[in-house]
């Protein structure tokens, strides 16, 4: 039967994880800027998880039940109720089930199981990076009690039975990737420690010390955030005001000249066109083609996330984007010239490695006759 219900629950979370993890490359593979992008986990979330557990060797010392016990693989379900600090440090309330039937006792074919509930209270890091296309890692560890509840006997041992209240450790290590910003599915591995458990033995009611129990798990997960914003929000978009309306100028008088500026901002690691920023580049060609354009200069910049070669050559892409774009609304490709600037000539000061979507920018400046 915990077989069984382990099958299910494995195969339900398979199936969730593999749909959503197509839906979200589809999704990529259609909009590129729609991709979600690994933000710092901040405020409150709740989570799961759900998976195979391979309990270690026990060995049953006093009490006239002197054997080693095995165990076959188990069952294992988690819940969370966590909070994000916002700089990748997470912290969480969570309780938890593991089961196993015995396998062997004494060396010989054995009957009964173990279940231990627990509830741990865990630290986590998350490592939010560009760099693996979505997938976010974390380690952690957990400090709790178990509860842990033992029947094991065979034809060659006394039955051990008993329940047993101690401390418990463990240690995470995993990934996920964020479905939505506000959705992660991933798969976790954990040890975990009951330490120092104590039993008797059932015919003659005399303490046995059952010592350590010792599990591994690997869990399918998730993880909602609650109130989660869009990731890497790109600021709104510069759009100069339109000029006031001039009196006749004097029949001698010549024009004034042409100089204005358009910025298109991009998402993180990223030389592809927002939504927005498709819009500036159409206004800067239509303002282009109105007025007496004969010039513009495309310069990429960076944020300080990542190093200066990458920065640099993300730049000089992030231009080349926008000038294809001019071109391709009407402009003239020998009027464009582009350059990249990488980190340099920050429109926001920071420090080396801080995600500055304000930084994140190509400039346009279209330029006419005495300018």
């Amino acid at each position: 039967m915990i077989r069984s219900a382990m099958r299910a629950t494995l195969g339900l979370f398979t199936t969730v994880l593999v749909g959503a993890l197509a839906a979200g490359a589809s999704a990529q593979d259609s909009a590129v800027s729609s991709t979600p992008t690994p933000t710092p986990s901040t405020g409150l979330y709740i989570g799961g998880g759900a998976g195979v557990n391979f309990q270690d060797e026990n060995r049953f010392r006093g009490g006239g039940a002197d054997s080693n016990t095995t165990y076959d693989n188990g069952f294992v379900g988690l819940l969370s109720l966590g909070y994000g600090l916002g700089n990748g440090m997470r912290v969480e309330l969570e309780p938890g089930w593991r089961v196993n039937g015995v396998h062997e006792a004494g060396g010989v074919s054995g009957g009964g199981h173990t279940n231990v509930g627990s509830l741990m209270v865990n630290g986590l890091y998350d490592f939010n990076t560009p760099r693996l296309n979505g997938w976010v890692p974390h380690l952690g560890a957990g400090v709790g009690v178990a509860r842990v509840g033992n029947a094991s006997y065979s034809s060659d041992t006394p039955s051990v039975s008993g329940n047993d209240t101690v401390p418990a450790f463990q240690a995470i290590a995993g990934v996920d990737y964020p479905v939505t910003q506000q959705l992660r599915l991933g798969i976790d591995y954990r040890y975990f420690v009951a330490h120092d458990t104590g039993f008797h033995n059932d015919v003659t009611g005399a303490p046995v010390k059952g010592g350590d129990f010792n599990d591994n798990a690997v869990l399918l997960t998730f993880r909602w955030q609650f109130g989660a914003a869009p990731a890497h929000a790109t600021p709104a978009a510069y759009m100069p005001p339109a000029p006031p309306a001039a009196p006749p100028a004097a029949p001698a008088a010549p024009p004034p000249p042409v100089a204005r500026n358009f910025t298109v901002y991009f998402d993180l690691d990223r030389a592809t066109l927002t939504e927005a920023g498709r819009a500036v580049v159409r206004a800067a060609a239509a303002n282009a083609k109105q007025g007496e354009v004969t010039h513009i200069d495309v310069t990429g910049y960076t944020d300080t996330t990542g190093s200066a070669r990458h920065n640099q050559g993300l730049s000089e892409r992030r231009a080349a984007t926008v000038r294809a774009a001019l071109i391709a609304d009407g402009l003239a490709p020998d009027q464009i010239v582009t350059r990249g600037r990488g980190e340099s000539d920050l429109a926001v000061p920071t420090a080396n490695g801080v995600n500055e979507p304000r930084n994140r920018r190509v400039v346009i400046v279209e330029q006419g006759p005495g300018t």
